[in-house]
């Protein structure tokens, strides 16, 4: 059996089940921060302990103790006894968190940061921790994650589902800001039964991995450990020498590795530095990306280089065809996890033909364009073996569906609805076998069985594809755009305009077939930032036939094609807002 180094065996693990590792830290973590550890906390309780006796002056405080009372010193039992109320303690422990002695507020450390970034990456969603510190929160919040934070019963209560939260910090013993943090023996021997359902919820559903934790002195937090059922995910310790016994007892029982580490800092910057590593591998190299992308501008431009265009977009088909029908594409049972990373593959895998779509549609010549719109039928792959589940299957044609939304918005900068209308009315073999426009099948919400909820940090948005699509659009569109707002609006127009393309041609099936009136929803629907729904659709309402929208063929290229999908929208608008707002 082939061995490989623990981190490398949990980088595999964070890449290819993002999201099913829930992360255990404790001080250690803080510790390069200036948060002391608990050790460090006990021995300055020691002097403070001997201070009111008058020693002030000790070698070793610990042996001091250790002779004084005939015991080993104990954080918990000597915080007792500095600090009698749960106020007391909090107060005390807030002189160690909140700053450092030249006041100046702790940073989060690399070792926050690079965790952060992993939040980010979706390869972490749960975090369990003892620390009464605020460094993790601050950390997500640079890295653009807005944690759920749960740090009483009461917080429990109101918290966001896990399931449906981008992160979820669980601060198993309080935060120092609030007097009922839980220091001492007592306080740690047990959780409420709200906290410990939630423990062994998390400890049940997601494996573990454990950072700067010790595992002695948390009795409540063993327990849960120990009594956890499920082994369906691995369970990862990483220390900075051997574990205690209690530790070691506790790895033993869960069957996991142990990973060796220098410290903190260090560990997560390399497990970061290998999560990226395994990401990257599924995209082409950012500067291959540039030349090839560079080269299609040159090429797209200028017919006497159609042969050389041509098969530009034939090389890029073939690789992403290759990926589709070889190992690499998922075929096992989906879940939510593996069906956000198969997202991800072909988003990655599909970047260079949407850019080479985007450029060619607004800067190249007609010939150019023709090629392009076959390179998009090439990729909706209605031959492909149709077997297996239904979310794999239609996942096939994300990337077809994604060149179409890029490329109505790229006509739309160039402000030629010909192409628009070429676009829309594209032909197109479905799997069922039967001729289908694009403005019907290619649409992201029109994608048959897909629930885009089902996207990781965005559970609980109105229209998620949208969100999801149009940032990656936005990001992808410099090559075309002058600016942000122009590439959001771009992509707002494009939605609109496909929206209603698609309702026209629903007319007739709704009339016959008596199906309800349906289009493609977008982010367009409910946002109220520059041109709003209502600017949109008064622009549809005054459209006349000397209108390029209609002598582009859009709506039967009649005004009473227009009049009647624009009653049918506003309807269906009205609809939709109303349980949007």
């Amino acid at each position: 059996m082939i061995e490989i180094e623990p981190i490398d065996s949990l980088a595999l693990t964070l890449h290819h089940s993002p999201g099913v590792q829930a992360l255990l830290i404790g001080s250690g973590i803080s510790r390069s921060a200036g948060v002391p550890t608990g050790w460090e906390i006990t021995l300055d309780l020691i002097k403070r302990l001997a201070g009111v006796q008058g020693i002030v002056d000790e070698a070793d405080w610990a042996t001091w103790y250790q002779e004084r009372y005939g015991k080993s010193p104990s954080y918990s039992e000597i915080l007792d006894v500095v600090a009698a109320t749960p106020a007391e303690r909090r107060s005390i422990i807030h002189g160690y968190v909140e700053s450092h002695v030249d006041g100046e507020l702790r940073q989060p450390t690399r070792a926050h940061q690079a965790i952060a970034r992993l939040v980010a990456l979706g390869a972490i969603r749960v975090i369990l921790t003892t620390n009464f510190d605020r460094l993790l929160e601050n950390a997500l919040r640079d890295a653009g994650v807005e944690p759920t934070v749960i740090a009483s019963d009461d917080a429990i209560e109101g918290a966001v589902p896990l399931v449906h939260s981008r992160c979820t910090v669980i601060k198993l013993h309080g935060d120092y800001l609030d007097a009922r943090i839980k220091n001492t023996e007592d306080e740690l021997v047990a959780y409420s039964a709200k906290l410990d359902n939630l423990l062994d919820r998390v400890l049940d559903e997601y494996g573990l991995l454990i950072a700067g934790w010790s595992g002695d002195w948390d009795t409540a937090l063993r327990s849960a450990i120990t009594r956890a059922p499920s082994r369906r995910y691995p369970f990862y310790w990483s220390a900075r020498g051997d574990l205690s016994t209690l530790g070691g007892d506790l790895l033993e029982h869960r069957g996991g590795k142990l990973v060796r580490i220098a410290d903190a800092d260090t560990f997560f910057g390399q497990l970061l530095g290998k999560v990226e590593a395994l990401s990257a591998l599924n995209r082409a190299h950012p500067e291959s990306i540039a030349l090839t992308v560079a080269e299609g501008k040159r090429l797209c431009r200028d017919d006497r280089f159609a042969a050389e265009w041509s098969d530009l977009l034939a090389t890029e088909v073939y690789r992403f065809s290759e990926y589709l029908n070889g190992p690499e594409y998922f075929n096992g049972s989906p879940n939510d996890d593996s069906i956000n990373e198969l997202i991800r593959n072909i988003v990655a895998r599909s970047e260079v033909i949407r850019k080479l779509v985007l450029v060619s549609v607004r800067w190249g010549t007609d010939q150019s364009f023709q090629s392009t719109l076959r390179a998009i039928t090439a990729i909706t792959f209605p031959d492909m073996n149709g077997s297996g589940y239904a979310w794999v299957i239609n996942l096939r044609i994300l990337a077809a569906s994604m060149c179409f939304h890029w490329a109505v918005s790229a006509a739309l900068l160039r402000e030629d609805f010909g192409r628009v209308g070429r676009l829309m009315h594209l032909a197109l073999w479905s799997r069922s076998e039967k001729k289908q426009l694009a403005v019907s099948m290619l649409p992201l919400s029109s994608l048959p069985g897909i629930e885009w909820k089902i996207l990781k940090g965005l559970e609980r948005h109105y229209t998620p594809h949208s969100h999801f699509f149009s940032e990656i659009f936005i990001t992808e569109s410099k090559d075309v755009v002058i600016s942000k707002d122009e590439a959001e609006r771009a992509w707002d127009d494009a939605e609109f305009l496909i929206a209603a393309e698609a309702g026209y041609h629903r007319l007739p099936a709704m009339k016959e077939k008596g199906l309800w009136f349906w289009v493609p929803s977008g982010k367009f629907i409910w946002q109220r930032e520059r041109t709003t729904l209502e600017d949109r659709m008064a622009h549809m309402e005054s459209l006349t036939s000397d209108s390029p929208e209609l002598k582009a063929g859009l709506f039967g290229g009649t005004v009473s094609g227009v009049e009647e999908t624009h009653g049918n929208l506003k309807s269906f608008f009205q609809e939709v807002g109303s349980r949007w707002f």
